[in-house]
C-alpha cells in the first residue's frame, strides 16, 4: 500500500516527505507527457510556501505567488538574470501538474488564473530581483562574496573572504550591507561580521517553518 501524505505540513519531517513525494510525482507526470523538467524545479516554490507562507503545498492562490516571487525571492534567492524566466516557467509547469493530477487543493484559485498571474508579474519579478535595496543582509553578503568568486560550498574560501571583508573600513562594509540590516547578535561592537549559517537559497537547506 502506498503511504499517505499530508500536503498541509506542520513540521520538517512532514515537509521533507511531502516535498519528495510531490517532486517524484511531478517527474512521473512529466515523463508520461514527454516533457523535460528539472526534478528539483519546484524546490524554491515549495520551500518558501512551507517556510514563510502557510505550509500547504498544494493550495495555491495569487497572493502566495506574489509573496514568494515579488517579496521572498528578491530578498533571499541568488539567481542569474537569464534564469528568471525559467524559474517562473517551472512554477507554471508545477501548477499544471497539480491540476492535471487532481492534487491542486479545492481552495486554490484556478490553474489558468495562477499561470496567467505568473505571466503578468514576470516583468516586475525581473525588476525586483535586480533591485539590491530588496536584498536581505545574507543576500547582500553572499552577493559580495560571489563577486569575488567565492563559493558558499568552500569553507576555506568563505573564511578567507570574511577575513578580507572584516578588514575593510566600517563605512565600506556598511555601504555594502546597509546600516541596520544586521540581524541581532551577528555584529560585534567592532563592526566585524560572521557569515549567516547558510547563504541565500537557490536550492539550499530546509529549515523549520517560520510562524
Amino acid at each position: 500500500m502506498e503511504p499517505s501524505y499530508s500536503w498541509e505540513t506542520e513540521d520538517e519531517d512532514d515537509y521533507e516527505a511531502a516535498n519528495a513525494e510531490l517532486k517524484r510525482r511531478f517527474v512521473a507526470w512529466a515523463d508520461d507527457k514527454g516533457l523535460e523538467v528539472d526534478r528539483d524545479g519546484p524546490e524554491g516554490l515549495l520551500h518558501y510556501k512551507w517556510a514563510y507562507v502557510d505550509g500547504h503545498l498544494t493550495r495555491w492562490r495569487r497572493r502566495d505567488l506574489y509573496e514568494i516571487y515579488l517579496e521572498l525571492y528578491p530578498a533571499k534567492v541568488m539567481a542569474e538574470a537569464d534564469e528568471l524566466d525559467e524559474i517562473l516557467a517551472e512554477s507554471k509547469s508545477f501548477i499544471t501538474f497539480l491540476a492535471e493530477t487532481d492534487l491542486l487543493d479545492e481552495e486554490s484559485e484556478s490553474p489558468e488564473m495562477l499561470c496567467d498571474f505568473l505571466d503578468e508579474i514576470a516583468p516586475e519579478f525581473r525588476e525586483h530581483m535586480a533591485d539590491s535595496s530588496r536584498y536581505s543582509f545574507g543576500k547582500r553578503l553572499w552577493t559580495e562574496a560571489a563577486s569575488e568568486g567565492v563559493s558558499p560550498g568552500d569553507p576555506a574560501a568563505v573564511e578567507a573572504f570574511m577575513e578580507r571583508f572584516n578588514s575593510r573600513p566600517r563605512a565600506e562594509r556598511d555601504a555594502i550591507l546597509g546600516p541596520g540590516l544586521m540581524p541581532a547578535g551577528r555584529r560585534a561592537t567592532s563592526g566585524r561580521f560572521t557569515p549567516p549559517g547558510t547563504p541565500p537559497r537557490s536550492s539550499g537547506k530546509h529549515r523549520k517553518r517560520r510562524r
